[in-house]
C-alpha cells in the first residue's frame, strides 16, 4: 500500500500529540512494508525550500526515516490557521496528489491542507479522518469562546454568533459546509476518545464515527519504582505546550500556595507565544521549588515520567484525548487532570490520579497538598495503574490497517 499522510504542521519544527500520532502511525506502516509519506504545512524560512511551483515553496526530507514533503505560501496568508480554503495552493495540490498517486490517503489534521483533500475526489483516492481536536467545527480549535467560556459546539453556527461575535456569518455557515463535506466524504472518521466523537455528532448526528485510541510507543517507556515514604519530596510536573489555554499559570499559581519545602514542579515544554511564556517565569520567579526544564523530545517522555511522582494537565479547554496523559500511566505515574473533555474518561479519583474543577486554583492547590501531606497515596494510585491496559502503536495501527483494508477492498469490489 502506498499511504499518504495529511497534516497540519510536522516534526522538527512541531511536536504535540497529532504529530506524534502521525509518526508513530506512519513509522508503524514502514515497517509493515508500505510505502509511506507525510505532507504538511510549515513555517521555514525561505531558505529552506529547495523547490516551488506557482506561489507556493516546497521542500522535501526525510525525518526518523519517513520522507515529508513540507510546503508553504510564499506569502503567508493571514488566515492560515483559519480557513479551510488557500487559493495559491489549490493550483497546485491537484499536480501533487497526481505525482504521488496514493492507494490511500489519511487525513491527520485538515488544517491548511484542505485543498489537498478537495483534490482527491477527480482521482477517486480514497480517504478517512482522524479527528485530533475542534478545528473542523471550530475556528478558534479548542471551543473556547471569545467570552471566556467552554462552547459545546457550534450549534449549527448560532453558538458561534453569539459566544465569537466577530466572527461573520458567512465565514461560519461556509466553514461548517465544507467541513460537513470533508467528513461525509471521508470513507471513514476516526476519534480517539468518546468524548470526541460525542461533540462532531451532536454537530453532524449522521456522521458514522469509529472510536480507536492513540498508541503509544513503549520503547520510550520507563516505569516509575518510586516508593514513597512520609517526609519525602513529591515532584510534580507539568511537560507540553505552553499555552495559556493549556492553563500552566493555573498550576503554578497553586503549587506557590503550597507552604512546604517537601514538593517541587518540572515545568517541560515550549510554545509560539513568547509574553505568556515570560509571564509563567515571572510568576516562577523567587521559587526555587519550581524549575523551567525546557523542551524534551518524543523519546524522553521515559525518562521524565520515572523521575516524577504526579504529572498535572491543567488545562482550561476541552482535550479531544491527552498523549501526554497516556505515556505518564504507561510510565506508572498517577495523573492530575481538569475536569474536561476527553481527560475524564481516563482518570477516576483516588484510583489513578485525580480531576479538579477546570480553572480552580484552590482546588487544584487542595489535591497537591494531600498528595504532599500524604505520600504513601502515591504508592496505591501507582499500584492501581498497574491494571490499566494503555494501547501500543502496534495494537493502533493494526486497528487502522483494518480500516484501510476494507476501504481499499470497497473500492476494488465497486
Amino acid at each position: 500500500m502506498k499511504i499518504l499522510f495529511l497534516v497540519h504542521q510536522f516534526y522538527p519544527m512541531h511536536y504535540s500529540g497529532t504529530e506524534k500520532f502521525i509518526l508513530n502511525l506512519a513509522s508503524m506502516f514502514q515497517k509493515l512494508g508500505n510505502q509511506v509519506k507525510v505532507i504538511t504545512y510549515s513555517f521555514y524560512e525561505d531558505s529552506f525550500y529547495n523547490q516551488s511551483a506557482g506561489k507556493i515553496l516546497i521542500s522535501e526530507f526525510t525525518y526518523r526515516g519517513i520522507p515529508v514533503l513540507a510546503f508553504r505560501n510564499r506569502r503567508i496568508p493571514e488566515d492560515i490557521n483559519l480557513a479551510l480554503h488557500n487559493s495559491d495552493f489549490s493550483k497546485v495540490s491537484s499536480e501533487l496528489i497526481a505525482k504521488e498517486a496514493p492507494d490511500i490517503v489519511h487525513v491527520g489534521h485538515p488544517m491548511r491542507v484542505g485543498e489537498l483533500i478537495k483534490a482527491l475526489e477527480p482521482f477517486r483516492i480514497p480517504y478517512l479522518v482522524t479527528l485530533t481536536d475542534f478545528f473542523l467545527i471550530c475556528p478558534k480549535v479548542i471551543l473556547f469562546s471569545s467570552k471566556n467560556v467552554l462552547c459545546a459546539g457550534p450549534d449549527g453556527g448560532d453558538a458561534c454568533l453569539t459566544l465569537c461575535p466577530e466572527l461573520q456569518n458567512n465565514f461560519i455557515t461556509n466553514r461548517l459546509a465544507f467541513a460537513k463535506d470533508v467528513l461525509f466524504k471521508a470513507k471513514k472518521v476516526i476519534a480517539p476518545s468518546i468524548f470526541l466523537a460525542s461533540v462532531f455528532k451532536k454537530e453532524f448526528e449522521n456522521l458514522d464515527l469509529k472510536i480507536i485510541n492513540h498508541g503509544l510507543d513503549f520503547a520510550a517507556v520507563k516505569i516509575n519504582r518510586r516508593n514513597n515514604k512520609a517526609g519525602d519530596n513529591i515532584v510534580f510536573c507539568y511537560a507540553g505546550t505552553l499555552a495559556p489555554h493549556k492553563g500552566i499559570h493555573i498550576l503554578i499559581s497553586a503549587f506557590k500556595k503550597i507552604i512546604s519545602n517537601r514538593v517541587s514542579l518540572k515545568v517541560y515544554g515550549s510554545g509560539p507565544d513568547e509574553l505568556y511564556i515570560n509571564s509563567l517565569k515571572a510568576m516562577a520567579k523567587g521559587d526555587e521549588r519550581i524549575e523551567c526544564c525546557g523542551t524534551f523530545s518524543e523519546h524522553q517522555f521515559g525518562d521524565i515520567f520515572s523521575k516524577v511522582d504526579a504529572v498535572v494537565i491543567p488545562s482550561l479547554c476541552y482535550e479531544s484525548y491527552s498523549m501526554v496523559l497516556h505515556e505518564a500511566l504507561a510510565c506508572n505515574v498517577p495523573v492530575i487532570v481538569s475536569k474536561a473533555g476527553g481527560m475524564a474518561e481516563k482518570i477516576r479519583d483516588c484510583v489513578n490520579g485525580f480531576t479538579f474543577t477546570v480553572g480552580d486554583s484552590k482546588n487544584l492547590k487542595e489535591i497537591l497538598e494531600n498528595m504532599a501531606n500524604n505520600a504513601e497515596l502515591i504508592n496505591t494510585l501507582r499500584a492501581n495503574i498497574k491494571y490499566q491496559v494503555i494501547a501500543t502503536t502496534e495494537q493502533e495501527a493494526y486497528a487502522y490497517e483494518r480500516e484501510y483494508r476494507k476501504i481499499l477492498t470497497k473500492r476494488n469490489d465497486g
